[in-house]
């Protein structure tokens, strides 16, 4: 018995409808997912307006100036040998406990009399603020 085989004229489709459904859900269910999701940042703690606190003065300067002759000259006066700048910033420090050091260097002044006198400042237990001055010939 011979079997026929009937060869149709038509191709085999395959219907995607449901795939096409299932994506479209999959999607919004991403979106949807997406939106609720918390973003992990930096916390910013912002600190209270308060009125008193913008009247403040800013904290009293110590300025060091280191000379081209070798000498450190303290708050435009007194004028002291680099190694023996430590103890003036501990008494400054003593009688201001908020105050900052600068350390400002003549465009002329040798790097290793800047670099004592830093040394003196981190010694007495303060990292100093450093301003050099450039020179007017450049």
């Amino acid at each position: 018995m011979r079997r026929l085989i009937r060869s149709s004229s038509q191709e085999a489709e395959v219907d995607i409808t449901p795939l096409l459904d299932v994506v479209f859900i999959l999607l919004i269910f991403f979106i949807v997912t997406a939106t609720f999701l918390q973003e992990t940042g930096i916390e910013l703690v912002v600190p209270q307006d308060n009125a008193q606190e913008n009247e403040t003065r800013p904290p009293p300067t110590l300025i060091l100036s280191v000379r081209t002759d070798g000498f450190v000259e303290i708050d435009g006066g007194r004028l002291i040998d680099p190694r023996s700048v430590a103890p003036v910033i501990e008494e400054f420090k003593a009688r201001e406990p908020r105050g900052v050091v600068m350390v400002s260097a003549a465009p002329d002044a040798k790097a290793e009399v800047s670099v004592t006198v830093i040394d003196q400042a981190r010694q007495a237990g303060v990292d100093p603020a450093i301003a050099i001055q450039r020179s007017s010939a450049r």
